[in-house]
C-alpha cells in the first residue's frame, strides 16, 4: 500500500515545476519591461519623431479639431468610425483603471507627467506603425489582405522569419492580453454582484460567440455603438468627481509636476531616486495603457478603406492621446484630488480607486467601478480580436480563423477559472516579444514613416 507521500509526489513535483517555472517567467518579464523595452521604445519613438519632424505632436490640436469634427458627419465613414472605436477597444482596458492608480502606488503623482510623455513619444510610434502599414499592404487575388505590423516586416524589411515571429507573438497576446487576462478581470467584477467565476465565464464565452461569429465587421459596429457610451460613462462620472474637489485641483497639478522632477514637497532639492522611479514607472505605465510600439493598432488599421497612409496615421495617433492623456489623466485626478487619499499609503490598486471614488459616489462607487471595470475588459477583449485572427490568417491560411475563433471563445470561459497571477505574467511575456521584432521593424523604415505631409 502506497503511502500518502508517494501519492501525493507528483502533484508536489508539478506545482514546485510550476512555482520554478513562474519565477522564471517573472525574472524575464522584469528584465524585459524594466530595462529593455522602455530604452527600445523610448528609440523608436525618438527616432520616428525625429524622421516625422514631430508632425503628430506639433500638429495635435489641428488634427484632432480635424478627425472628431468630421468624426459622426458624412466626412468620416462607417468602416473609418468602427476601426476608429475598435483600435479604442483593444487600448482602453483595465490599464485606464487599474495601471493608473498602481503608478500613482509605485511612482507618487509624479509618474502622471511621465505618462503623458510617454503618450508624446507613443504617437509618434503608432503614427509611424499605421503609415508603414498602410504603405506596404498588400491585397491577394483571394480577397485578404497582409497590412499593418505584418506588411512592413514582410515587405519592408524583407525577415520572413521574423515576420512570423511577430504573427505566433501576436496570437499569443491576444489570446492572452487581450481575452483570458479581461476575462479574469471581469469574473472578479462581476464577484461584487455574487456571481461566481464559471457563470461569468459561461456568459462572456457566449457574449463572444453572438458578436464575433459573423464578421470582424460586426464587432467593429458593436464596438462603434460601445464606446462613445462607456468613454462617455466614464469620464462623465470623472468629471463629477474632479469638480466636486475642483479645490484640491490646483494642488493635485503641483504634485504632478514637483513628482516629475524629484522635486520635495518643500519646493527645495532633487532626489534622483525619486525621479528615476517616477520616470521608469510613468513610462511603463502608460505603455502599458496605450500599446503603443507593439503593433496592434496598425493590425487594426489595416483593413480601413482609405488607401491614404496619413490618415490611418492621425486616427492612430489620436487614439493613444484620447487613452492616456484624457482618460489616464481623468482617473489619476479623480485620485489626487479626493479628500485624505494618500496613493502611496496603498499596496492595492482596486482599494485606492474604491477609496478615490467612494469619497464624491459613497455605496454607489462600488457598483460604477464594477461596471467600467467589466465594460472596459470586454471591449478589449472585442478590440483585440481581429489582431490574432489576422495573423492565424497569415501563419496558417484563411481556415484556421475558424480554429482561432472557437479558441478565442473557449479561453474567454478558462479566463475566468484562471490565476490571474499565471495569466497576467504570461500576457506581459507575449506583449513583450511581440514588440521586438516591431520596433526592429520600425526603427529600420522609419525614413519611409515621413508622409511628406501632415494636413489634408
Amino acid at each position: 500500500m502506497h503511502s500518502a507521500s508517494h501519492i501525493c509526489a507528483p502533484a508536489v513535483h508539478m506545482l514546485a515545476a510550476g512555482g520554478f517555472f513562474m519565477i522564471l517567467l517573472t525574472k524575464w518579464n522584469d528584465l524585459l519591461w524594466q530595462w529593455l523595452l522602455p530604452v527600445l521604445l523610448t528609440a523608436a519613438a525618438v527616432l520616428c519623431g525625429i524622421r516625422q519632424k514631430g508632425k503628430p505632436v506639433i500638429g495635435l490640436m489641428r488634427m484632432l479639431r480635424e478627425l472628431f469634427g468630421g468624426l459622426f458627419t458624412s466626412r468620416t465613414d462607417a468602416n473609418q468610425r468602427g476601426i476608429f472605436a475598435n483600435a479604442l477597444a483593444a487600448a482602453m482596458g483595465t490599464g485606464n483603471l487599474i495601471g493608473t492608480a498602481l503608478a500613482l502606488i509605485h511612482g507618487g503623482a509624479g509618474a502622471i507627467f511621465w505618462m503623458w510623455i510617454s503618450a508624446l513619444l507613443g504617437m509618434f510610434l503608432v503614427y509611424a506603425e499605421n503609415v508603414l502599414g498602410i504603405r506596404f499592404r498588400r491585397v491577394h487575388p483571394d480577397g485578404t489582405i497582409t497590412g499593418g505590423a505584418l506588411a512592413y516586416l514582410r515587405y519592408g524589411t524583407g525577415a520572413k522569419l521574423l515576420t512570423a515571429f511577430f504573427a505566433f507573438c501576436c496570437i499569443f497576446a491576444a489570446l492572452g492580453m487581450g481575452n483570458m487576462a479581461q476575462s479574469s478581470t471581469i469574473a472578479q467584477s462581476a464577484a461584487y454582484f455574487h456571481m461566481p467565476h464559471a457563470g461569468s465565464g459561461m456568459l462572456i464565452a457566449l457574449l463572444l460567440f453572438v458578436i464575433l461569429r459573423r464578421s470582424p465587421a460586426h464587432a467593429k459596429a458593436f464596438a462603434a455603438r460601445l464606446m462613445p457610451l462607456l468613454c462617455g460613462m466614464y469620464l462623465i462620472g470623472c468629471g463629477y468627481l474632479i469638480l466636486r474637489n475642483r479645490n484640491a485641483l490646483p494642488h493635485a497639478c503641483m504634485e504632478i509636476l514637483r513628482g516629475a522632477f524629484g522635486l520635495q514637497a518643500a519646493g527645495c532639492g532633487c532626489t534622483a531616486g525619486i525621479l528615476l522611479q517616477s520616470l521608469s514607472i510613468g513610462l511603463r505605465r502608460g505603455i502599458f495603457s496605450n500599446e503603443a510600439g507593439l503593433g496592434s493598432s496598425a493590425l487594426l488599421h489595416m483593413d480601413a478603406d482609405s488607401d491614404d497612409p496619413v490618415l490611418q496615421g492621425k486616427w492612430a495617433a489620436a487614439e493613444v492621446f484620447l487613452d492616456t492623456v484624457i482618460c489616464c489623466t481623468a482617473t489619476a485626478l479623480v485620485i489626487l484630488t479626493a479628500p485624505a487619499c494618500q496613493p502611496a499609503a496603498f499596496t492595492d490598486a482596486s482599494a485606492l480607486l474604491l477609496h478615490a471614488f467612494s469619497a464624491g459616489l459613497g455605496d454607489a462607487a462600488s457598483v460604477f467601478l464594477s461596471v467600467s471595470m467589466m465594460l472596459f475588459a470586454f471591449a478589449t477583449m472585442i478590440g483585440w480580436y481581429p489582431c490574432g485572427a489576422a495573423c492565424a490568417g497569415y501563419l496558417f491560411g484563411k481556415n484556421a480563423c475558424t480554429v482561432y475563433f472557437a479558441a478565442y471563445v473557449l479561453l474567454a470561459f478558462a479566463g475566468a477559472l484562471g490565476s490571474p497571477a499565471w495569466i497576467w505574467a504570461f500576457c506581459d511575456c507575449c506583449n513583450g516579444m511581440m514588440a521586438l521584432p516591431n520596433l526592429y521593424g520600425l526603427m529600420i523604415l522609419s525614413k519611409k514613416s515621413n508622409s511628406g505631409r501632415f494636413t489634408s
